[in-house]
């Protein structure tokens, strides 16, 4: 059995680091340039020969290089992708708008839906659990989509279009999912989730109660530590804007009273 060398695990990261971001197959000669390793691209063939068998890249038939599976991924949130720090210009927007914002609580809470969209530039949601029983779920940005090459073809953006569409299925599959932060990836989600997409939601709580889920889908392909950041801050804000709701405070927070707080 093949050994998951550091070299290989270093390899594996630029691959799919290089991936998230051009959404092309990934190759020997474009590794040997810009990894500081000192290898040959014969070398890195190699190596991503050993990866492929071992179930972390595949090889599209219509490229030479490789391209992450669903178990890449999974390691790569697991073990290889840098933590992403929000600036306190990002911070400080997120504050800002929940803050200035303040209405009641599902208002506030859609419209945190509304500008996580726009921060990731994905598929949104929100879910407010309003009693044991009933769940509304917001969606936002659906649309946001075609701005991803995984799905430019009509049925690609059907199949992703109908699983927003029909919501029962899926407020059930974000409903059983855990508290804390959550990444499932592309197989790891239920039937009812379209395939090649991957999920990532945080709870929120009020009064130290669950009330709901703020999250993102999207392609596996998404940049993972920067959209959990993104979500883990903004579910923390929003249960800091319903204390405040619960306080009777008034709308128009300037959020300088958290700066470097999260």
């Amino acid at each position: 059995m093949m050994e998951l060398t550091e070299r290989k695990l270093k390899i594996l990261q630029a691959i799919i680091s290089d991936f998230i971001v051009n959404a092309e197959p990934v190759g020997s000669r474009t590794l040997a340039y810009r990894l500081d390793m000192g290898l040959s691209p014969a070398t890195i063939r190699n190596e991503m020969a050993d990866l492929e068998e071992m179930g972390y890249l595949y090889h599209p038939h219509t490229s030479s290089g490789r391209v992450p599976t669903d178990r890449a991924y999974r390691l790569y949130v697991n073990r290889l992708m840098d933590k992403y720090e929000l600036d306190q210009a990002e911070k400080l927007r997120i504050r800002k708008a929940l803050r200035g914002n303040i209405r009641e609580l599902e208002k506030t809470v859609r419209h945190a839906s509304e500008l996580l969209s726009e921060l990731t530039n994905l598929t949104s949601f929100a879910t407010l659990e309003e009693d044991m029983r009933d769940m509304s779920l917001f969606l936002q940005g659906m649309t946001r989509i075609f701005a991803h090459p995984e799905y430019s073809t009509i049925e690609q953006a059907r199949s992703f279009l109908e699983m927003l569409d029909d919501r029962e299925p899926l407020t059930t599959a974000l409903a059983e999912r855990p508290e804390g932060l959550s990444v499932t990836i592309g197989d790891e989600n239920s039937s009812n989730i379209a395939p090649g997409s991957s999920i990532i939601t945080a709870t929120y709580h009020v009064d130290g109660h669950l009330v709901g889920k703020l999250g993102v889908i999207g392609p596996t392909r998404m940049r993972y530590g920067k959209v959990a950041s993104v979500i883990e801050y903004m579910s923390d804000n929003l249960e800091r804007t319903f204390k405040m709701i619960d306080d009777g405070k008034e709308s128009g927070e300037n959020g300088e009273d958290e700066e470097g707080r999260g």
